[in-house]
């Protein structure tokens, strides 16, 4: 029996429990972003305390977090029968292994991982078959969105979805919750960071191919840099992290925690700094393989005339921009008012309002 079928089967005896939402970030693979900020909202909220909250993870032994309730398993064989448990699925990707299936009894929210900056659907660049079937077949109940820039992207991109929330990103109130219970002084204790020097987050992306030139920045270069910055390496979430000269890593460390402490951000083609930008704090894109990875992965929009942030397309380039005394701050709040323009209070008020309606 094919796992559509099983699902088509086990729908036929399973009826969902009202009160309880299952969460899922990045598919399994992490306690995260939007999904673990709409279940911190959710358990805190009277409204829901008796409501079953459950985690599926990939590897639920990892995930110790005292705050965790109820941990399942995203590769068992069970997990579609806890899926159909569970009247409400939030999620910032796929939460049902890419296999779309009707689900009128139940509430699908899709809180997407971020702005579109790499190209999706059926305009990104060597898409699978398998993936580009469930981007035209899933059907989310309502899936939230930054702004018009976005909504018009995932209008084409999911077009079976229902409707379109655009009313922010929940994530924006992550920094909101740590500035509560954390200072940067102790989080630059926990990274290790002893120095007054300013932080420098760089976060390159995964490319998924071999590419014809170093894509990275070199261990000579991060090394010149930490003379006047302390640099941490994060790799994007597919990528394994390692210790490059004198930066520190922190593959497994609360990206929004670093937001707090860092003054730069370095990075390429990551929607990250869509995020970054609401602190006003510099940016800078690194992209000396832009043709390339426009080529076999497309992208939406240009550093230079869309973005107008200081692209370098080498080290030196890099370097340079850098050193100049000239950023244009207002830029990044252009940036914020075109792309991300709401607060986190408006999505989380927006995702209680829609679970209040079903009750």
């Amino acid at each position: 029996m094919g796992t559509l079928a099983m699902v088509k089967f086990l729908q036929l005896f399973i009826k969902p429990n009202e009160k309880q939402i299952l969460f899922i970030s990045y598919s399994g693979r992490q306690y995260s972003d939007t999904p673990k900020e709409a279940y911190n909202m959710l358990r805190n909220d009277p409204d829901f305390a008796d409501y079953e909250l459950v985690w599926a993870f990939n590897k639920p032994k990892l995930y110790k977090q005292p705050e965790l309730g109820r941990k399942i398993s995203s590769n068992s064989p069970t997990f579609f029968y806890h899926l159909l448990k569970s009247k409400y699925w939030i999620a910032n990707s796929s939460i049902d292994r890419l296999i779309p299936f009707e689900h009128k009894q139940y509430v699908y929210i899709q809180f997407w991982h971020g702005v579109p900056l790499k190209s999706l659907g059926h305009s990104e660049v060597g898409l699978s078959k398998l993936v580009q079937y469930w981007y035209d077949h899933v059907q989310f109940d309502f899936m939230f969105t930054y702004s018009d820039y976005d909504l018009e992207k995932f209008k084409a991109v999911f077009p079976r979805t229902k409707k379109f929330v655009t009313q922010g990103q929940l994530r924006k109130n992550i920094v909101k919750r740590y500035e509560q219970n954390i200072t940067p002084a102790r989080i630059k204790y926990q990274l290790g960071i002893k120095s007054d020097k300013p932080v420098l987050l760089y976060l390159p992306t995964f490319r998924g191919y071999d590419a014809k030139e170093q894509t990275n920045l070199t261990e000579a270069t991060l090394n010149k840099l930490s003379e006047t910055y302390t640099v941490i390496y994060r790799g994007h979430y597919f990528t394994d992290g390692t210790s490059k000269g004198q930066i520190i890593t922190a593959q497994n460390y609360s990206l929004y925690k670093m937001f707090m402490i860092a003054d730069t951000l370095i990075t390429d083609f990551s929607s990250v700094f869509f995020d970054f930008v609401e602190y006003g704090k510099k940016v800078y894109l690194f992209q000396p393989d832009v043709s390339e990875y426009t080529k076999r992965r497309g992208i939406y929009l240009d550093a230079k005339n869309d973005l107008h942030l200081p692209v370098a397309y080498s080290e030196v380039e890099l370097m340079n921009l850098m050193q100049a005394d000239n950023y244009d701050y207002q830029v990044l709040q252009q940036i914020k008012e075109k792309y991300n323009p709401h607060d986190g209070d408006e999505a989380a008020s927006a995702l209680k309002k829609i679970l209040m309606q079903y009750r």
